[in-house]
């Protein structure tokens, strides 16, 4: 049945019932779903899929950031790439983050000695804005910004697990601004980002509260582009 046949006749008595009808309701729903595809299906075709790993230098900051020194680790995961417009696209990531410093705490194992490092193992799941500025040759620059949700998988302070440690309250979400810069070279790219904390990572410490801060060093391969 063509879209003709759904619309009035000249004379403008409507269409059939019944079956008619109905058809004409399927064929029209099926252009929309075919208007709306279109696009996503355009996106698709040009999306790209990678991987990313990188150094976290992690630490606390905030008021109560007392006694606290930084601490290395790693982050490792899957980052994925749309294109918006010619120099912006959207620019999600999964990964595994340990954060976290080493405190001078009288909590936890005393055989851990005064200074402890209390680790944090997240989920992390960035959504950026990535724009990329051009640039000469084949190195191109691209500078990105957005939000980053990280879920708590695991908390240890020296060897003790916080959860057996009732003085140890630990938020199971933490929420991040990320801000950060590559240099892409055909599918490889070698960056720095900064995150912040908004939400503080202990919940019992009114007053003095702590978020969780970042600098990380990252390389990014892109499998499809």
């Amino acid at each position: 049945m063509s879209l003709a046949a759904c619309g009035n006749p000249p004379g403008g008595n409507p269409p059939g019932t019944g079956a008619a009808m109905q058809r004409c309701r399927a064929v029209r729903w099926l252009l929309v779903a075919a208007m709306l595809a279109a696009p996503v299906s355009a996106l698709s075709a040009q999306a790209a899929l990678g991987v990313i790993a990188g150094v976290n230098r992690s630490s606390f900051v905030g008021g109560g950031s007392i006694d606290v020194t930084g601490r290395n680790a790693l982050m490792i995961g899957m980052v994925g790439q749309i294109p918006l417009a010619e120099t912006y696209s959207l620019r999600s990531e999964l990964f595994f983050s340990t954060k976290g410093a080493r405190l001078r705490t009288p909590a936890g194992d005393p055989g851990d000695g005064p200074i402890k490092p209390l680790e944090l193992r997240y989920i992390q799941m960035p959504v950026l804005v990535q724009l990329s500025t051009g640039g000469a040759g084949p190195l191109r620059p691209q500078l990105y910004a957005g939000a980053a949700v990280g879920l708590l998988l695991g908390c240890t302070l020296g060897s003790l697990d916080c959860d057996d440690d009732d003085g140890i309250n630990q938020r199971r979400m933490d929420v991040g601004l990320v801000m950060g810069g590559e240099i892409a070279w055909r599918r490889i790219g070698l960056g720095v980002r900064y995150e912040a904390g908004i939400r503080t990572v202990d919940a019992t410490l009114p007053g003095n509260e702590i978020y969780n801060g970042a600098l990380t060093f990252a390389a990014r391969y892109m499998f499809r582009r």
